[in-house]
């Protein structure tokens, strides 16, 4: 399978893989393949696959299987660390205190529906925040990465923890809304509270400009005062953006000058992907 999106870095060298951090990013509607420089704060490798649309999980599964095994340096071995970056709308947070790893499939179900036996619960801590991230990842995924890495670090993130550790580098209060093909999470933190973090999925881009006025609305958020970015899959010229650019007052495309992503060169709206986000 050809990616429909590729970026090479020059200073990629395959000899220092030990040096390199490993993502697979798993979308509903595509695949991504990448390597991060840490030291440096580079995105090295980038690819973007296109799914077909599929049934079941494992016919899923059965397409990044697929496109693993014939990847030129997906199933190399001896990262520095392998992440795998998990993008559902099954995920809460709950404050840290009330916590309870033994409690924790009970309570995603509440927030979500049952979580089923063909799934599996992860959590990752969030200490600026003071809060605890929730979320299922299907057990098969799960037996997979860890037969084709046995021996690595693996560390499996959902998509909203990215954002959520990106949100913690801002100093003041701000909303922060990262746009994907046909979904949107938006994080909002009042002064050095986190007060919101969601994703929704929309279809076209009045829906998104519509959640994004009505949230703002419940949390009693200023359009006129404010600071707000839009990043990701989004451009200038995009529906989305101008929509959004017309009621908030304080809209930057971009990230704010505090939040620092491995960078890639250029002004391609795939500047701002998911694989790139936590360095």
């Amino acid at each position: 399978m050809t990616p429909a999106f590729q970026f090479r870095q020059e200073a990629f060298l395959l000899t220092s893989v030990s040096s390199y951090i490993l993502t697979l990013a798993l979308n509903p509607k595509d695949f991504q393949i990448s390597i991060i420089d840490p030291v440096n704060n580079l995105c090295l490798w980038l690819d973007e696959f296109a799914l077909p649309e599929t049934t079941s999980e494992q016919e899923y599964l059965a397409q990044i299987q697929e496109i693993v095994s014939k990847h030129p340096i997906a199933e190399k071995t001896f990262w520095k660390s392998i992440r795998l970056i998990v993008n559902n709308q099954s995920f809460t947070l709950v404050p840290t205190a009330l916590f309870k790893k033994e409690y924790a499939a009970r309570t995603l179900s509440l927030a979500r529906g049952q979580v089923t036996s063909q799934e599996t619960v992860q959590h990752t801590l969030h200490p600026t925040w003071e809060a605890t991230n929730l979320f299922a990842f299907p057990t098969l995924f799960s037996d997979w990465i860890l037969d084709i890495y046995p021996l690595e670090k693996i560390q499996v993130f959902h998509q909203s923890d990215l954002l959520l550790e990106l949100s913690s580098k801002l100093k003041s209060t701000g909303l922060m809304i990262y746009v994907e093909k046909q979904a949107a999470t938006l994080v909002y933190v009042n002064e050095t509270k986190l007060h919101y973090c969601n994703r929704f999925v929309y279809r076209a881009a009045s829906d998104l400009v519509y959640y994004v006025l009505f949230v703002m609305n419940e949390l009693k958020i200023d359009a006129e005062e404010i600071p707000a970015w839009v990043f990701g899959v989004v451009t200038e010229e995009d529906d989305s953006y101008k929509g959004l650019y017309n009621h908030i007052k304080n809209l930057s495309l971009g990230l704010p000058d505090a939040v620092s992503i491995p960078r890639l060169p250029g002004d391609s709206p795939i500047f701002y992907h998911v694989a790139t986000l936590l360095s």
